[in-house]
């Protein structure tokens, strides 16, 4: 097999192979009978973790400040070509030091390793270990390896781009329901609150009970429809504040008022404590309002009758710093840090009862909060503890003018 050949294989195998690992096990077997004794793609998992493809799929730690290996060509992205192979060598390509990888008993004289690079972004590695006659063809021929973990690379990028798709077509039938399901809901009370005030005779009280059904239905259904035009607006880039500067307190009492009644109805007792703070934060009080109402209504939504939400505000050096806290049923931990991601929903059984809406609203308030330069971060000790949800948000930068300094010392 001649150089054009090697490159005539490569491309049909990406072209060809049905799925991620056929594609990586073909590029393995090509790059051995041509480049080297041995061949191992590795694909980064998380921070943390790297993941070998081939041979024999395994996990495990990621090693940024290795000499050698995937660890050195992640952290660098330069190619590495040893013409030693220690067991440190072999250590970082997840190889036992005393058992060499060659099955006619060989030792490895050389070694190869090249970062795997698509879209610019670096998500792996390739690396060839060599021995008797191949021993220095990784390093004469590296226009082929290069070729090699390239493909690699398209492969494994492709088999997550993929993945996202099918996540994406997932989410968006999953939220194509979600949607059809919380409009529906408030149909049902309305149209037969509707249909007894056309055909029944109601007694006044009994009148006056049916609006209130229809316009507290109402109203779920217009926040409903809110939180689907602030996500649009945001996804296009086009959710704008008016910025001015507000005094907190009066601002978060009035979310506190839109959520009472709620709270009183469900037997829940909301307390704020709010420090006397007088210096302003520049911000949109109605956005600010809507962020602190949509950590109440979670708060209420999810702590049961006789619980109790605490609302406080307190100075925090250069920053205003506001909390929730709750005594409801708690954040899941595997699910804590995806609290403020779209479309997400707890799958705790307990949770799931409980949860109704898009989740779309700690989303959108993660990104308000943002457009603030402020953070938000959310904190729970688990199942039946409760959770605490902590704003910051800077002060207004005080200005100071030089007073009796116009002229020069003397």
């Amino acid at each position: 097999m001649d150089a054009e050949e090697f490159l005539s294989t490569t491309i049909s195998i990406l072209a060809t192979s049905p799925n991620l690992r056929a594609t990586i096990e073909n590029l393995s077997r090509l790059a051995n009978s041509w480049l080297s004794d041995w061949c191992a793609v590795f694909a980064v998992e998380n921070e943390h973790g790297l993941r070998r493809l081939i041979p024999l799929e395994d996990l495990y730690p990621l090693n940024l400040q290795a000499a050698t290996g995937p660890g050195y060509v992640l952290r660098t992205g330069e190619v590495q070509f040893l013409k030693e192979v220690t067991d440190e060598v072999l250590v970082n390509l997840g190889l036992q030091a005393d058992a060499p990888p060659f099955g006619n008993g060989q030792k490895a004289s050389t070694c190869l390793c090249l970062p795997l690079i698509a879209r610019g972004r670096t998500i792996g590695a390739i690396a060839f270990l060599s021995a008797g006659s191949k021993a220095d063809l990784g390093a004469r021929d590296l226009r082929l390896a290069q070729a090699l973990a390239d493909a690699a690379a398209a492969a494994i990028d492709n088999a997550e781009l993929y993945r996202q798709a099918w996540e994406a077509n997932r989410l968006k039938d999953d939220f194509v329901a979600m949607v059809s399901h919380e409009l529906r809901t408030p149909l049902t009370p309305m149209l037969g609150c509707i249909h007894l005030l056309r055909t029944a005779r109601l007694t006044e009280s009994t009148f006056d009970r049916a609006l209130d059904i229809i316009e507290r239905n109402a109203q779920a259904q217009l926040r409903i429809v809110e939180n689907l035009l602030d996500a649009s607006q945001i996804v296009a880039g086009k959710l704008h504040l008016v910025m001015k500067s507000v005094q907190l307190a009066s601002v978060l009492e009035g979310a506190v008022e839109s959520v009472r009644s709620s709270a009183e109805g469900k037997g829940v007792k909301v307390v704020t404590t709010l420090g006397d703070i007088q210096q302003p934060i520049e911000g949109d009080p109605h956005r600010i309002q809507q962020i602190v109402w949509h950590l109440l209504s979670n708060a209420v939504k999810f702590t049961p009758s006789e619980g109790r939400i605490e609302l406080s505000m307190r100075s925090d050096g250069d920053r205003v710093l506001i909390q929730v806290a709750d005594t409801g049923i708690g954040i899941p931990a595997d699910f804590l840090p995806h609290i403020f991601d779209r479309f997400r929903r707890a799958g705790d059984a307990d949770v799931k009862k409980l949860q109704s809406g898009l989740g779309l609203g700690l989303a959108i308030v993660r990104h308000l909060v943002e457009l603030h330069n402020g953070s938000i971060e959310a904190a729970s000790a688990g199942h039946g503890c409760g959770a605490v949800f902590t704003l910051k948000f800077p002060f207004v930068a005080r200005r100071f003018a030089a007073v009796g300094n116009s002229g020069t010392d003397s």
